[in-house]
């Protein structure tokens, strides 16, 4: 059974401008050419760049379109708007036959070392890779659950990778990044209960396994780490256990919330701002509910792991039953501002220490055809001079009395990248063909990426990869999407950027309408 299964609402954004140029993994730009990337280009070995893993270096360069450029000795004239183009791909195993059933995108963790020489994943297969950032080459690899490793994450010097489990066990471990020993591990499953491991024939299986569902690594060293268990008891009533925990960098637990055991709630996805944490509090259990603000927004203390605030929402009624939040939440520690994104179209800016709350609506329900429709706001954060957020596909709300089983016509809303600035006023829009799905800044908040995966109303296969977008100076969306870059598989929703440039995506197969299953998994990593 799958855990709330709403949350994957993943968006879809229109056209990719047909003028930029296509890099797609797997199939590197010829090697007889010079490849004009953002503020870099490729070129043939002896070039003084950095070498790549096919012989070619990355050379560091302003190109100028049109004029021709030496390098290594070769010269090209530079093109119109600059190319993307893949440096690897690992390949991570063979999961057809869990896609040929009926399974979501197989999910995958992924973080580049702070120092940008290694890249760690996280399998839906159980196991753990460290790559080489430049050329693919695999460092360290490890099988560490039967079932997936849902989050990774580093230490601030990279003398450390964390890697959190979906297991019975749910274990935490910290490991030697050189060949993946185990330093220390925490048993999230000691927190929020035990499952068995589900047969290969359930594929919604693995989400009813105790999970870390997030891995936050603070300013001092310290892990934050969120345990969720939901899961059907014996009567096939769901039930929930979740708990927060402030882990030592030794793997000591100095905080916990509840600080007297599990919460009866779902508690997924922190944000974290400084000495500031919120998260979102689900509820998907039977019987009555605990004395907690179910459907509320929590913000912590971190130095107590205590709440200091809540923020509920009403739910748009009659469509909605909830104002469910799903991973565009964030908080800004220097401002006090609370962002959330919910389900309904709506997006929400709330202070800590006030009531005045600034709502916009993206994609809330409209009637076609005396047809409820909506967009729901899947992922958001805030970035340099305001927030991002990203509207999904239209969908006829859950909550509406209706026959219909496919929208009429498209919300207004849907499949765009919204951003806005601190009073919620319109910055830029972007909106296009692509299915949007999740959203990364490079940590210098100079750029976005968002991954473009499966489309849900048709199969189209020039749409896959990300879009890069530029969130510095001025200009609308179009004048701000950099480069498109192109894969040959849809990606998944995790993705991983670096300031230099480069990207990493999960690229997942997928199934044809015939059933079929098309493309391959694997990690490439873009520049």
């Amino acid at each position: 059974m799958r855990v709330l299964a709403w949350l994957l609402i993943a968006g879809s954004i229109t056209a990719w401008n047909a003028a930029m140029s296509v890099g797609c993994a797997g199939s590197p730009p010829p090697a007889e050419r010079l490849v004009f990337l953002r503020d870099a280009v490729i070129a043939p070995a002896g070039s003084g760049g950095r070498p790549l893993g096919d012989g070619r270096e990355l050379v560091a360069a302003t190109w100028t379109p049109g004029v021709p450029t030496t390098l290594g000795g070769r010269t090209d004239p530079a093109p119109a708007r600059p190319e993307c183009a893949p440096l690897f791909s690992v390949e991570l195993g063979d999961v057809r036959s869990l896609i040929a059933r009926g399974a979501e995108a197989p999910e995958t963790a992924l973080a580049f070392s702070p120092d940008g020489d290694r890249l760690a994943v996280g399998t839906h297969r159980g196991e753990l890779l460290v790559l080489d950032a430049w050329t693919g080459a695999i460092l360290a690899r490890r099988r560490l659950a039967e079932t997936m490793i849902k989050q990774v994450a580093w230490a601030a010097d990279a003398a450390t990778i964390y890697a959190g489990e979906a297991s019975p066990d749910a274990f935490v471990q910290a490991l030697e990044p050189g060949d993946l020993s185990t330093r220390w591990s925490v048993r999230l499953a000691d927190h929020v209960g035990s499952s068995p491991a589900p047969p290969d024939t359930d594929i919604y299986g693995v989400y009813t396994l105790p999970a870390a569902y997030a891995l936050r690594v603070l300013a001092g060293g310290d892990l934050v780490v969120a345990g969720v268990h939901a899961w059907p008891g014996p009567d096939g009533q769901m039930q929930n256990r979740s708990r927060l925990l402030r882990l030592g960098p030794d793997g000591t637990t100095k905080a916990a919330w509840p600080a007297e055991g599990p919460a009866d709630a779902v508690l997924r996805f922190p944000a974290v701002s400084g000495a500031l944490m919120v998260v979102p509090l689900d509820r998907s259990a039977a019987g009555p509910p605990p004395d907690l603000p179910i459907g509320s927004v929590l913000a912590f203390d971190l130095d107590s792991m205590t709440p200091i605030a809540s923020f509920a929402t009403e739910p748009l009624r009659p469509h909605f039953t909830s104002a469910a939040i799903w991973e565009a939440l964030d908080v800004d520690a220097a401002t006090g501002q609370v962002l959330s994104g919910f389900a309904d179209g709506r997006v929400q800016l709330a202070p800590l220490g006030g009531v005045h709350r600034i709502e916009r609506s993206l994609g809330a329900p409209i009637l076609s055809g005396g047809v409820p429709i909506a967009a729901g706001v899947s992922w958001g954060r805030f970035v340099p001079g305001g927030l991002v957020t990203i509207t999904g596909t239209t969908n006829i709300p859950w909550g509406s009395q209706t026959t219909a089983t496919r929208p009429p016509a498209t919300h207004p809303g849907e499949s765009t990248v919204w951003m806005h600035d601190r009073a919620g006023e319109p910055v830029w829009t972007w909106h296009g063909e692509p299915s949007l799905h999740g959203l990364s800044a490079s940590p210098d908040g100079r750029r976005l990426v968002v991954g473009a995966g499966v489309r849900p109303t048709d199969q189209r296969r020039d749409l896959f990869g990300a879009l890069v977008f530029r969130l510095d100076g001025a200009g609308s969306g179009a004048d701000r999407l950099e480069v498109r870059c192109s894969t040959p598989s849809p990606v998944f929703f995790r993705h991983a950027v670096l300031d230099d440039g480069r990207i990493a995506l999960s690229e997942v197969p997928w199934r044809l309408d015939d059933g079929a299953v098309a493309g391959a998994y694997r990690v490439t990593v873009l520049r």
